[in-house]
């Protein structure tokens, strides 16, 4: 199924469903499984629609260590984390495979031709084919060691991932990644002693992944993943700070199932049980297709097929005495009831088509013959849309005149169905005779691919060999006759890695293969040629886009294809040999033993103490008989406990029903139904409520803002008579309201009201009573006065919120992992060697080590002083490096042209270009692409935006001017026109048609020359790449004169004034109320992070953000690190932040809290001799 489209769809039926998250709101979690494929394919080639784009293997290695450090370090797993890259699939998977890579491979092809066309000079480097990344290539297998060195160097040398085990299936162990993933918690789950409150985060990117969490039953279930755009392109991002992530709780899509099918509590003859109800669903989202099987004919997810499958299984459950899916096994019997009633939608689907069809071709023209095949090309049905609801009238009218007629066009239209469904499988099936062994075989292949979909999903691959042998589905009304169909499959073995590449690859990479297995695809006398066509059909089917379409090439004969592996295997040298096996996964564990050297990587230094012990796990070693399988939820399961971060609808009295309110999901109202919840209030409208209410909740904290749950500490309740709260002294004060408190009440209630429904799909109702309260900012461990210990404290937001009373849980039992350890000796919390921070004068934001001496509540410690830059001499040296830039008017004069034609020309200007003269693109983009409002870039060393003004460089002006004297008739034209103008026709820019392919060609080349010189772009504000490499010059030689000079400090300082390094992020600073600023110096106070602690470095950019904790800052930091990203010229050096990761070195000097060393002069240095200014 489309990914997107399926996310996008039960994101917006069921608002609530996904959380978009910073990792300070992410909820502890006991294991963390990556799906790998998603991130080996973002790091490898992130952008495909670039023909230029070319990578190196050690930038995507490291670009994959480094995202397997944001998600370890954002979800920070307490127990497992599991890493599984796709194995060698079934059998079944490979004809969608299949598809995939012909067509990627085809279309990179596309746009390299397309590019030359247009002039533009290619690198001469390789592009990356993404192909690779299929088990047995050469490149999965280096990365698999490189993989196993990261995890071994990372358990090795980083505290936080001694703590859990990780395991690495790799490309070597057969199956693909997600399903390895629920084998894996298959066999957890049957062991002795599982707990059944497991928290379980999977992170990948395939919407099945939503069937596959819901099929384990385990209710704190949660799906990480990037932040979805629609409508437009997400640009990449570079840093855990920057990048959005949505968490998908499965714990509240199985409450809005519960929803979505309430009305069989109150129809089903039989106990109503929403674990089936859930089996069903996942089997109801089989027939709108997956990787397995093709979409039924019709049934698509965007033209309304869910609700359709909903309405047919509500109306059919109660009639056939239990469930459809009974966990894994399809019940014939009641599932033919079931296709029996959705067999109506195929004869509506037709008789809507058909009888608009007619009524348009009466419309057209009398001469046009009746044609006895529908056209099913998808513009003409959509011409036919709107004739849908008149059709059906016609058809459909209750007037007794006209029974014999329409008894009589009832039978047409049967007639022309039954030819039409003919015509299909003869068209698309290549069926010569459609006969009844035919339509029995269809229908018997399909609801064996629905069987082995469900084993599959329930209880792991029963069959590596079987597949579904079309690309296209038998019609609903066909699939019938079932009842007493015996199913049995044969488990088989899996293909070998060679045997899926051969059965799985295009010619086109036909390189990923040994030599001997390449001439197979391309030799005219190779027994399985035909299998590999240089061209190929595509068939939308009904789809919308052409990454959706089914791709026509044919399926590969198994037996034929082995046959043709043992001809030639022999010639394979003994290292192509080893590619060609299975393997084990396998588990690491930290040990405290010192294993010698570890992995070896080719691109990282090797391991000089391992201390990582990795054992093999093969396949049979978590293999789980089906009979001992904990099928449903798990024994022992407690549900109406609250979970913190793990949302439930069913904690608090609500209605719901599905309603057009267009709530606001993705940025953008929602283009279905939403399930609207409506909460069920009480009247707390009278004082005596009132005063009940501030009694049990007044200097307490709750629970508020259903159903994503966040803590607040009441200061005051109100309703719109009578505010009670507490003064200073914690004594209870009343006042009355007056007129205008009552005004602002009512004001505060609307707000609260329209946000719930506008973006949750929650109607809250009336509001009564407000509460006023500090939310929850984190928690933090603060010592004792008298040095006995520290204790965990909730520190709470200064400024107050707003909330309805009616979202808030009073008396919710509650737990909270976060606060198990409340407790800490001075001796624990400030062990021996351990890191630490000072918060007090003059040493404020220096890292020390503790020595120990903890006497009272004092602690021992060893400061090492460093000396710190002149900031004045910087912003000099910035000064002489900065590019000069003119104003829009003082540009233009220069060219003799108006401001309003360089703003246009320098930006984006459209040229519809005639199809016979171009038949690549319909449009194209003339403009010099300089800049973008609406992406908010700049062109680095041509364009730049100060506030909103736009400044242009020589550099600009000089390209300007070629661009003038190439194509004055251009100018001309753009010259005389409006300056709202953006889109122009060809011949108006070019009026002589004898010329005109000549000028149009010359003007792509030449633009697709500029292209490669601007192709350089930056956020608006960001520092120019010149000035970043000042800035990195000159620290190079501050560090080079100066850092040689170190002091060390050894003092006891009180524990209060001491900070102890974080690993998971809250909302708290260490320097609450630092302001910072462009050039500031910070120290990173994060352990366990991309950014190594205790690294210093200087703040070179400042995102835009009104919440605080969601600004980022770009830091330089003084020293190379792994998984530095480029700012500029400052190669592997920096990265970016958020606040709460940093220290303000120079907030503190400001202050006098810091008094670094003494410094000597850098070069050019002329004064501010031994001054700190910041």
């Amino acid at each position: 199924m489309g990914v997107p489209k399926f996310f996008r769809y039960m994101s917006e039926r069921y608002p609530c469903l996904s959380e978009l998250v910073k990792d300070y709101q992410i909820p502890e979690f006991d294991n963390l499984y990556l799906d790998m494929n998603g991130i080996i394919h973002n790091c490898s080639h992130p952008n495909d629609d670039d023909p230029h784009f070319r990578i190196s293997e050690e930038t995507i290695v490291k670009n994959i260590f480094h995202y397997l450090e944001v998600l370890f370090q954002m979800i920070q797993p307490q127990k497992l984390f599991f890493m599984a890259i796709d194995g060698v699939a079934p059998r079944a998977k490979m004809n969608q495979q299949r598809g995939r890579r012909f067509r990627s491979a085809h279309t990179a092809a596309e746009q390299m031709k397309q590019a030359i066309s247009r002039g533009e000079t290619l690198p001469s480097e390789e592009r990356f084919d993404s192909n690779c990344i299929t088990p047995g290539t050469p490149f999965m297998v280096r990365l698999q060691n490189e993989l196993e060195y990261f995890v071994a160097d990372k358990m090795s040398n980083d505290p936080l991932w001694t703590k859990v085990q990780v395991i690495l299936s790799g490309h070597q162990v057969p199956g693909e990644g997600e399903h390895k993933i629920m084998d894996y918690i298959r066999y957890i789950k049957s062991r002795p002693g599982y707990n059944p409150h497991t928290r379980h985060c999977l992170y990948g990117l395939d919407a099945d992944l939503i069937m596959l969490g819901l099929c384990t039953h385990e209710p704190y279930f949660s799906l990480l993943r990037e932040e979805v755009k629609f409508g437009r392109k997400a640009k990449k991002e570079t840093s855990v700070d920057e990048t959005q992530f949505y968490l998908l709780h499965l714990s509240l899509m199985r409450d809005y199932l519960g929803l979505e099918f309430q009305e069989l509590k109150e129809t089903l003859p039989f106990e109503y049980d929403l674990e089936s109800i859930i089996d069903d669903w996942v089997l109801m989202g089989f027939l709108v297709g997956n990787d397995f099987i093709p979409h039924l004919p019709d049934l698509h997810i965007s033209k309304g097929a869910l609700p359709i499958l909903y309405r047919v299984y509500m109306d059919v459950l109660p009639k056939v005495e239990g469930y459809l899916n009974e966990q894994g096994t399809l019940n014939l019997k009641r599932f033919q009831k079931f296709m029996e009633t959705l067999a109506n939608f195929d004869y509506d689907q037709f008789r809507d088509t058909y009888a608009d069809i007619k009524f348009l071709e009466g419309k057209r023209s009398a001469n046009t013959a009746t044609s006895n095949k529908i056209n099913n090309d998808p513009a003409y049905k959509d011409e036919l849309a709107a004739l849908i609801k008149d059709t059906d009238r016609i058809l459909l009218s209750d007037d007794d005149e006209e029974d014999e007629f329409e008894e009589t066009e009832d039978e047409s239209i049967m007639a022309e169905f039954t030819l039409h469904k003919e015509n299909y499988y003869k068209n698309k099936l290549d069926y010569n005779v459609v006969t009844d062994d035919v339509m029995r075989s269809q229908a018997e292949g399909y609801i064996r691919a629905l069987q082995w979909n469900l084993n599959y999903y329930y209880n792991g691959c029963c069959s590596w060999s079987w597949y579904y042998p079309h690309h296209y589905a038998p019609y609903i009304s066909d699939i019938k006759g079932f009842e007493n169909l015996k199913i049995e499959f044969d488990l088989g073995q899996p293909f070998l890695p060679y045997e899926q590449l051969l059965a799985v690859l295009p010619s086109l990479s036909k390189e990923l293969l040994p030599k001997p297995f390449q001439d197979l695809m391309t030799e005219e006398a190779s027994p399985i040629r035909l299998y590999y066509p240089e061209k190929f059909e595509t068939d939308l089917n009904g789809k919308q886009h052409e990454w959706e379409a089914i791709v026509l090439i044919p399926f590969i004969d198994e037996e034929i294809l082995i046959k043709s592996i043992k001809m030639v295997e022999h010639k394979l040298t003994a290292d192509e040999k080893s590619r060609n096996t299975h393997g084990p996964m396998h588990l690491f564990m930290y040990t405290k033993k010192n294993l010698g050297t570890g992995s070896i990587s080719k691109y990282f230094p090797s391991i000089e103490e391992s201390h990582a012990e990795k054992i093999a796990i093969n396949r049979e070693d978590i293999f789980v008989d089906i009979g001992d399988l904990v099928k449903g939820l798990c024994p022992g399961l407690q549900m109406d406990v609250y979970h913190v971060g793990f949302p439930s609808l069913h904690l608090i009295p609500i209605t719901a029903q599905l309603q057009r309110r267009n709530v606001k999901v993705f940025q953008s109202p929602s283009l279905g139904e939403n399930m609207i919840i409506k909460i069920d209030n009480k009247d707390e409208n009278d004082n005596e409520s009132i005063q009940h209410i501030a009694k049990e909740l007044l200097g307490n904290t709750l629970y508020v803002n259903w159903p994503h749950l966040e803590e607040i500490k009441v200061t005051a309740v109100s309703n719109t008579t009578v505010k009670l709260s507490f003064n200073e002294d914690e004594q209870l004060v009343v006042r009355e309201m007056n007129e205008s408190d009552i005004q602002e009440f009512n004001l505060l209630a609307q707000g609260i009201a329209k946000t719930f429904i506008t973006t949750r799909g929650i109607d809250i109702g009336k509001t009564h009573v407000l509460l006023r309260g500090q939310t929850l900012k984190g928690t933090k461990y603060v010592p004792r006065q008298d040095g006995s210990g520290v204790d965990l404290i909730k520190v709470w937001n200064d400024i107050s919120s707003t909330i309805a009373y009616q979202t808030s849980i009073p008396g919710l039992e509650v737990i909270d992992p976060s606060l198990k350890e409340s407790y800490f000796t001075l001796e624990k919390y400030f062990p021996l060697g351990s890191k630490v921070f000072v918060l007090d004068a003059p040493f404020y934001g220096c890292q020390a080590d503790v020595l120990g001496g903890f006497i009272s509540s004092r602690v021992k410690i060893n400061i090492i002083l460093e000396p710190e830059p002149y900031i004045q001499d910087l912003k000099e040296r910035l000064e002489s490096v900065s590019t000069e830039l003119f104003y829009a008017n003082t540009a233009a004069s220069k060219l003799s042209i108006n401001s309003h034609l360089l703003a246009k020309i320098t930006g984006t200007i459209f040229l519809a270009v005639e199809t016979y003269e171009d038949r690549n693109e319909k449009k194209m983009n003339i403009g010099m692409n300089l800049k973008s409002n609406k992406r908010n870039e700049e062109v680095v060393g041509f364009t730049k935006k100060f506030e909103n003004v736009w400044m242009y460089s020589q550099k600009t002006i000089d390209l300007l001017s070629e661009y003038i004297r190439r194509f004055p008739e251009l100018i001309n034209v753009l010259l005389n026109t409006e300056s709202s103008k953006d889109t122009f026709k060809s011949e108006d820019m070019f009026p002589d048609p004898n010329t005109r392919k000549q000028k149009l060609d010359e003007l792509k080349k030449w633009l697709g020359e500029i292209r490669s010189l601007t192709k350089d772009k930056q956020t608006c504000g960001s520092m120019e790449p010149s000035k970043i490499a000042a800035v990195v010059k000159y620290m190079d030689e501050f560090m080079t004169e100066n850092l040689k000079h170190k002091k060390t400090v050894t003092l006891s300082v009180k524990s209060q004034n001491l900070f102890k390094p974080i690993t998971k992020l809250d909302k708290l600073k260490a320097d609450e109320g630092a302001d910072t600023r462009v050039l500031d110096r910070v120290v990173c106070i994060r352990s366990s992070y991309q950014v190594p602690l205790g690294f210093k470095g200087i703040v070179v950019g400042i995102s835009k953000s009104n919440i605080d904790t969601e600004i980022v800052y770009s830091v330089i930091f003084d020293k190379e690190f792994p998984n530095a990203v480029s700012f500029g010229g400052s190669t592997n050096r920096g990265y970016k932040l958020c606040r709460m990761s940093f220290i303000n070195l120079s907030h503190a000097i400001r202050n006098g809290l810091y008094k670094p060393l003494v410094v000597k002069k850098t070069v050019n240095q002329i004064h501010n001799s031994e001054k700190q200014v910041c």
